[in-house]
């Protein structure tokens, strides 16, 4: 009996030991990030014999306290967060570009270049208003043409990064592998529990990063899919990769080994894709029809008119047609010699501003959009388009983000630790462990008594 219940006690100090060594590694993560709660499982020892009381009890298993259903619901809405944070991000970048609610804006340049035209119609033969024409007109294309390569260097950028994202992405997938690889293997302890929780953090890094979802395997270790192609399989790593795109001279596009732009791609990747391949080059091409326009309403009327020598006025903008937003410039001829500019639409070259006034008319004339909008219109409606689309991932940002968080107070409510939850099982299994410890006691005990009968 002396002997059973030695190792009745025996089982109970072992088991409770180990039990307490999880509530203690649970404490001391409290405050790691991703760490998810584990818990012991205490299985009762049958007796070797029909009618014995038992043989004490072991620690059979240590739990990982999670939903998988909310943690792959988690992550799938990261990767949506992670689209919609770059594309915000990028669009937030592009908006303040375009500074036309201060001095200096798109909108403001093109007022003050008629309102110099207007002045010359007042005083047609003026020096200074003839500089100021150019001035302001040079201020008007310059404008233009920086916002235009702005937003082109913006796309560059964005091209740029896809290469930190792939390569990014590519690693933490070679690490989950590596982790599968440990994990199938591992036996069932709080080691293989925390490579786990390492992996898994490294999932939910991943998704953020291209939209990455797992699919559970029997062992324990994941498959890593990118739509409804492997990204990850067990310990093997197909690698995304950049390849150029046939479509667009420079850039590139995302590849999943042979398949470009895999379907499912989500995350980081996807919101930058996003945005340099669907919101800004439509901005591009509003600059470009802007400056097109622009140019040939105004060189068109101005060559009508008469220089200061009574010749038929230049044209005073040119631009490449292919770019005509980013090479959008006065005429050189123009500049050295302000006497081209054609103020006048009869021999009184030096008194007439009929063709300047017919130029500051210009800006009434609707000549864009199908002969619905006025240049300021035409550039106002790009001012607003970018900030409403802005405002628009702004808003889908932040419903996303309020998504996110609840289902990560959900997770982190069932599966992080709580402290006063810890110190209630520390002291269960603290007292469990001493009552063992007393039951060994009073077993050695029961043992000297009977040797000293003999």
């Amino acid at each position: 009996m002396s002997l059973r219940m030695l190792n009745i006690a025996r089982t109970g100090l072992f088991a409770h030991r180990g039990a307490l060594e999880i509530v203690g590694h649970n404490t001391a993560n409290v405050e790691t990030p991703g760490y998810v709660r584990q818990r012991p499982t205490l299985v009762t020892i049958p007796g070797a014999v029909t009618g014995e009381a038992g043989g004490g009890v072991e620690l059979t298993e240590i739990r990982l306290l999670r939903d998988e259903l909310l943690a792959t619901q988690l992550r799938h809405e990261s990767g949506n967060l992670g689209q919609d944070r770059a594309l915000r991000g990028a669009l937030l970048q592009v908006e303040q570009i375009f500074t036309d609610v201060t001095q200096g804006g798109l909108a403001s340049r093109i007022e003050e270049m008629f309102d110099a035209w207007a002045d010359l119609g007042l005083d047609p033969n003026g020096a200074s208003s003839r500089a100021q024409v150019v001035e302001r007109s040079q201020l008007v294309a310059e404008t233009i043409s920086d916002r235009w390569h702005a937003i082109s260097d913006r796309r560059v950028e964005i091209n740029d990064r896809l290469r930190d994202l792939v390569n990014r992405s590519n690693s933490v997938a070679h690490e989950i592998a590596s982790l599968n690889e440990k994990i199938g293997v591992a036996e069932a302890t709080s080691l293989r529990n925390d490579l786990i929780i390492r992996r898994d953090g490294l999932v939910s890094e991943l998704a953020e990063l291209c939209g990455a979802e797992t699919i559970q395997r029997a062992d324990g270790t994941i498959d890593v899919l990118i739509g409804g192609r492997r990204f990850v399989e067990h310990d093997r790593v197909t690698e995304l990769n950049r390849v150029d795109d046939p479509d667009q001279p420079g850039m590139h596009l995302v590849a999943l080994g042979d398949e470009i732009s895999p379907y499912g791609l989500r995350g980081e990747i996807a919101g930058r894709l996003q945005a340099r391949d669907d919101y800004l080059p439509e901005y591009l091409t509003h600059l470009d029809t802007l400056a097109q326009g622009l140019s040939d309403e105004i060189n068109v009327q101005h060559t009508q008119g008469l220089d200061l020598n009574g010749d038929p006025a230049p044209e005073l903008f040119s631009y490449d047609p292919t770019r005509p937003a980013a090479s959008l410039r006065v005429r050189q001829e123009v500049i050295d010699d302000l006497s081209l500019i054609g103020a006048s639409q009869s021999a009184l070259v030096d008194s007439d501003g009929t063709n300047a006034m017919a130029i500051d008319n210009l800006r009434n004339s609707p000549i864009f959009s199908n002969g619905t909008a006025t240049l300021s219109q035409f550039s106002a409606e790009l001012i607003s388009r970018v900030g409403i689309d802005a405002a628009g991932t702004e808003v889908r940002l932040e419903s996303r983000e309020l998504l996110v968080e609840n289902l990560r107070d959900s997770h982190d409510n069932q599966s992080g630790v709580s402290l006063d939850e810890e110190a209630l099982e520390l002291i269960r299994y603290q007292q469990a462990f001493a009552a063992s410890s007393r039951l060994m006691s009073t077993a050695l005990e029961m043992m000297d008594l009977v040797l000293q009968l003999r």
